[in-house]
């Protein structure tokens, strides 16, 4: 496993790093741009000393003699480290070596360096040997006034990128130094959130990335908070509901038991529909929790509205037909993408419930629109009778019943799987409840 990195650490070694690739490059470039510079400057400055020179020399009176030579040369436009100008038989007529001049002093090299030198030749028009010189120019380092100006520019360079370096790290780690402390609150928050606490305090400090964090570490506390305010209510609405047929089977049975109560048909009903609550309720929380699974999978196939819906009308309509209750559907078929066994459970506990809670001797619509292509866009089941205003936000909850729903069986799940049904498919459910009851399925 790879140690973790310190964020200062990591930026204030980012900064040492980027200052020394900034010196190498700078490096690289001044050493490499100041020789070509400095080659260009003395090629040129050389090609102008040779021109000088062979010009000088044609266009004196010829033969030049030393005299002649020394006046040619008196004043050149740039100054060699040395000149030496002979004839066309290597006879001296002129030589300079620093601060040396004229021709007394250079005859006496006749026999030395003078044969060492790099000798170049001067010819007339008809290509004849007229003379020789030999002639070198310092290039700008051999300059010591020059090479000590480069000596000096290279320490001040040093010096300059040494002390930015230090400046550099310098300014980074008090820059860094807060924004290591931001992250270390912030890592705390979130550790004592990971312990169960759900008051923390999260501060971004102004800092853009910061901001984001604490913005989403709050927003994270604030939903573990709700989610585990309605864990415990549904803890205890559960454990309400199952506590009710559980303790009828149990006083039923031990009154059997007690030979306080006889063992007859009806008490064997009552024991039966007992059982049959307690398994619909535990169906019912073992749908709902598969349904807000995240590893859910909807298996979407076409269903044909019209034929779908006649069938669960003719299911229903012993059920409307005890409360004088009558259901009606449209006419034209549609299309629907959907679960098949979801989609019929979700409308089985519409229908269900329009039946249990609504008027009696009234209709219960069903209507649905389409698109051009016959899809269908919404769909919605309306009954005559309302439910109370109060209860409306809390209708889609688990385990909510409106006054009229305690007053019947029933686990109070059956919408809050109807909308974990819509949410699975993607779609969206709402209600309108005013002169009438109105459940609307969005597939769009």
């Amino acid at each position: 496993m790879h140690k973790p990195f310190s964020l200062a650490a990591l930026n204030l070694a980012l900064v040492i790093l980027s200052l020394l690739i900034f010196a190498l490059v700078l490096s690289l470039f001044l050493s490499f741009g100041l020789d070509a510079v400095q080659d260009s400057w003395h090629a040129k400055e050389e090609a102008s000393l040779n021109s000088y020179i062979v010009t000088q020399l044609l266009e004196a009176p010829q033969p030049v003699s030393p005299e002649t030579a020394s006046s040619l040369f008196s004043s050149l436009p740039y100054a060699p480290t040395y000149l030496y100008v002979s004839d066309s038989l290597g006879q001296l007529l002129y030589s300079y070596h620093k601060a040396e001049r004229g021709a007394g002093r250079g005859r006496g090299l006749q026999y030395g360096l003078v044969e060492n030198l790099q000798w170049r030749e001067v010819r007339s028009s008809s290509d004849e040997l007229l003379y020789r010189y030999a002639v070198h120019l310092p290039t700008f380092a051999e300059i010591e006034g020059n090479a000590s100006l480069l000596a000096a520019a290279k320490r001040i360079l040093i010096w300059a990128l040494l002390i930015a370096m230090a400046v550099s790290t310098l300014l980074a780690f008090l820059f860094l130094k807060p924004l290591k402390k931001q992250s270390r609150l912030l890592a705390q928050a979130l550790d004592r959130m990971a312990g169960g606490e759900r008051t923390v305090s999260v501060d971004g400090k102004h800092i853009v990335e910061f901001d984001v964090i604490a913005n989403a570490a709050r927003t994270l506390q604030d939903t573990l908070k709700s989610e585990e305010s309605l864990r415990r209510q549904w803890a205890e609405d559960i454990a309400h509901d199952l506590r009710t047929p559980v303790a009828v089977l149990s006083g039923q049975l031990e009154a059997l038991q007690d030979n306080v109560l006889p063992f007859n048909q009806e008490r064997l009903s009552l024991l039966q529909q007992e059982t049959v609550r307690l398994g619909s309720l535990i169906n019912s929380l073992a749908l709902l929790t598969k349904l807000e699974s995240p590893d859910l999978v909807v298996h979407g196939s076409d269903i044909h509205l019209e034929p779908f819906l006649r069938m669960l009308v003719q299911r229903f309509e012993a059920d409307a037909a005890k409360r004088g209750m009558q259901i009606v559907i449209p006419e034209g078929d549609a299309l629907l993408q959907a679960d098949h066994q979801l989609f019929t459970r979700a409308m089985e506990n519409l229908l269900s419930n329009a039946i249990k809670y609504g008027l009696e001797n009234s209709l219960i619509q069903i209507r649905y629109t389409t698109d051009e292509n016959q899809r269908a866009e919404s769909l919605a089941i309306e009954n005559e009778g309302i439910i109370e205003p109060a209860f409306l936000p809390r209708l889609f909850d688990r385990l909510s019943r409106g006054e009229a729903g305690r007053r019947s069986d029933g686990s109070g799940l059956g919408l809050s799987i109807v909308k974990a049904i819509a949410q699975a498919h993607h779609w969206s459910i709402d209600v309108e409840s005013n002169e009438k009851t109105c459940f609307t399925f969005r597939f769009t």
